[in-house]
């Protein structure tokens, strides 16, 4: 039985190093991606220890051994609590009226969007052609290496694509999930004074459940329209939301106040 661990600590070490290379192949600099590699060299370390441990070479005390088990017993419950959230919230596939259409930038490189804010792109205009009255709001700013904001690029592609200008609102000054929600609903104020406002949010799968919980601690009353993300990202960016969720839980504190916004 010890053996069959050990092996299996070894192997997902090297599942995690190949997964980190094929992320770097397939993108360059991927958000998250090192992630990987430092998790292979934790399975690899333990793997080195329990073997120094069954030769009598060190000695874990087992106090250390019972906090630690405590600690990745309660980090798995709790992985998967919001893991399922998070595919709950991105899985649904029925379009709903809504006011407004809120699609969230996802970055450029110079001018050209980047695959994810692509895909989000062609989902919207599923939306448009079901709903082609819907005001529409593009939001994202400009971050580094971006010659234009993302919601330019965004409403060149609608503007390309058929969609009437005059029903497309830029918001520009968000660089950050929270910021997006919270400038548009500044953006909202200015051009539209209803409280009662319905909005559907366009963004990739793995982040609508944190987009929607946002918006909903600003009064917004929201919709999904989730785009799908290509398969080789789905672990890396399913296991960062994870995180990002739970730092946004704490830190994001918009819509109470106190702005509190964090860069994610």
């Amino acid at each position: 039985m010890e053996k069959v661990r050990n092996i299996s600590i070894t192997m997902l070490g090297v599942i995690y190093v190949i997964y980190y290379f094929l992320l770097v192949i397939f993108g360059g600099k991927i958000s998250f991606s090192t992630f990987w590699l430092m998790l292979a060299i934790v399975m690899f370390l333990i793997g080195m220890i329990k073997k120094l441990e069954k030769n009598k070479k060190i000695k874990v005390n087992k106090s250390v051994k019972k906090i630690f088990t405590i600690l990745v017993s309660l980090g798995a419950v709790s992985f998967i609590i919001i893991e399922g959230f998070i595919i709950a919230s991105g899985s649904n596939n029925k379009f709903k009226q809504s006011d407004y259409l809120l699609i969230l930038g996802a970055g450029l490189r110079g001018e050209r969007m980047s695959l994810a804010l692509s895909q989000r792109m062609y989902k919207s205009l599923e939306y448009i052609d079901k709903y082609p009255d819907v005001k529409i709001i593009v939001s994202g700013g400009k971050g580094p290496r971006e010659y234009i904001t993302e919601a330019e690029a965004m409403k060149r592609f609608l503007v390309k694509h058929g969609v009437d200008e005059n029903n497309i609102v830029k918001e520009e000054k968000s660089t950050s999930t929270a910021e997006n929600i919270e400038y548009t609903k500044e953006k909202l104020k200015q051009i539209d004074g209803r409280t009662d406002i319905k909005i559907s949010i366009v963004t990739t799968n793995f982040h609508m459940f944190r987009a929607q919980f946002l918006a909903k601690r600003v009064g917004f009353d929201t919709y999904a329209v989730p785009a799908k993300l290509h398969f080789l990202l789905i672990p890396n960016y399913y296991v960062r939301e994870y995180f990002a969720v739970i730092n946004s839980y704490i830190f994001d504190r918009i819509g109470d106040g106190s702005r509190v916004l964090n860069k994610t």
